[in-house]
């Protein structure tokens, strides 16, 4: 009876004490780094757009020109951008990279079918065009003709002001011609 007693006595000794005493006047962070667990709180991650996104056009021209685009997010393709918060955390934002499935018809016979992604555009800058991402694809109704249908697209470097800009000419044989456009600064 005694041993049990004694056990007893040791038991809720060692239970009285484990009460977080010494963790009272810690911060959260301290905890935390104590643990080696401060870092994987201190990182956010971030997907934009945050699900998939499709946008489909279906358009027709009275100069015989039929386009089908189908833009789209590409899931498992993306560019990392990293960045700072205020207080000090981690921000992993990872951009999609889109591309456009592109079906042109001509007097309603295809000419073209094609996907549009930054693989068909890459030239020496290899640092921008693996930090960009495609912003837009449109129809440039305007410019286009009986003979030459114009898309413009652009991409861009997340969070900057970096783009460029690009107009593709498909004849009414379905070639693709692109052209850079360049814009200049108008400074006063």
């Amino acid at each position: 009876m005694k041993k049990l007693a004694v056990l007893m006595f040791l038991s809720i000794i060692t239970l009285i004490s484990c009460d977080g005493r010494d963790r009272k006047y810690k911060t959260n962070t301290e905890v935390l780094k104590e643990n080696k667990l401060l870092k994987s709180f201190k990182e956010a991650i971030k997907f934009v757009p945050e699900t998939y996104t499709e946008i489909k056009s279906d358009t027709i021209l009275s100069n015989g020109f039929k386009i089908k685009i189908n833009y789209y997010s590409v899931e498992n393709d993306f560019v990392l951008e990293t960045k700072k918060s205020k207080n000090d955390s981690l921000i992993k934002i990872h951009h999609k990279n889109f591309e456009a499935q592109l079906l042109v018809f001509k007097n309603n016979t295809i000419i073209n079918q094609s996907l549009i992604n930054k693989k068909l555009f890459y030239n020496d800058d290899i640092t921008f065009w693996q930090n960009a991402i495609m912003q837009f694809v449109w129809i440039d109704h305007e410019a286009s003709n009986k003979n030459e249908l114009y898309l413009n697209t652009s991409f861009c470097i997340p969070s900057t002001e970096e783009c460029k800009d690009f107009v593709l000419k498909i004849n009414k044989q379905g070639i693709i011609k692109i052209e850079e456009v360049i814009i200049l600064s108008n400074t006063v």
